[in-house]
């Protein structure tokens, strides 16, 4: 679901802002099924399903590493999950309903230990947010594919790996019966259209 812009013409002055559609009057549709690979969550010894992160509830999920410094990249994403879970924090009928997943692109740093400092930091009872990583790329990839999410290793040019791990940033919403129903990318990561969203998407269960 896209925001509208429309101009306002007041006084010989022209007004533009977005116009967001009523939560409800819209639907959205079934994109595909969330994907199943193995995931790890505080500890290297107990793997999971990803789809126990992403069923039951709904889910807005995407991947990132911690040492991206790419302002269009990670810290956008960063951003835009703080004020949704800002927002889920803040609004009751969301308690228990709405979770938030980072996946790290990055697992040879971004271990459990690392990763669990983190959602100790930013998850709560009425917004979790669970930071989950793999026990390597191999592990990553099938994960990364399956969402059609491009991500590589940059190299310098004496062929070393660097830290940096080019990607698009995609943001997958996910209903409780783990369907993607919306994919937001940079250019159209509004935090008002997600929670506008994860709304449509609660009235369908009641």
């Amino acid at each position: 679901m896209l925001a509208v812009i429309f101009a306002m013409v007041t006084n010989q002055q022209t007004i533009a802002g977005p116009v967001y559609p009523e939560v409800g009057t819209y639907k959205l549709q079934r994109i595909q099924p969330a994907p199943s690979g193995w995931v790890l969550e505080n500890s290297p010894w107990l793997p999971r399903r990803l789809s126990s992160y992403t069923k039951g509830k709904i889910t807005l999920f995407t991947f990132f590493y911690s040492t991206c410094r790419d302002p269009d990249g990670c810290p956008k994403a960063w951003e835009a999950f703080q004020k949704v879970h800002a927002s889920v924090q803040a609004n009751k009928k969301f308690h228990s309903k709405v979770r938030l997943v980072f996946l790290s692109l990055d697992p040879k740093v971004d271990t459990p230990e690392m990763m669990s400092m983190f959602q100790t930091s930013m998850s709560t009872p009425e917004a979790p947010w669970s930071f989950l990583t793999t026990w390597s790329e191999s592990f990553l990839a099938p994960i990364l594919n399956d969402l059609y999410v491009p991500a590589a290793r940059e190299f310098d040019d004496a062929g070393k790996r660097t830290d940096i791990i080019n990607h698009l940033i995609k943001v997958f919403l996910i209903d409780k019966e783990g369907w993607v129903r919306e994919i937001y990318t940079t250019r159209f990561l509004d935090s008002d259209v997600i929670i506008s969203d994860i709304g449509t998407l609660l009235l369908e269960e009641e």
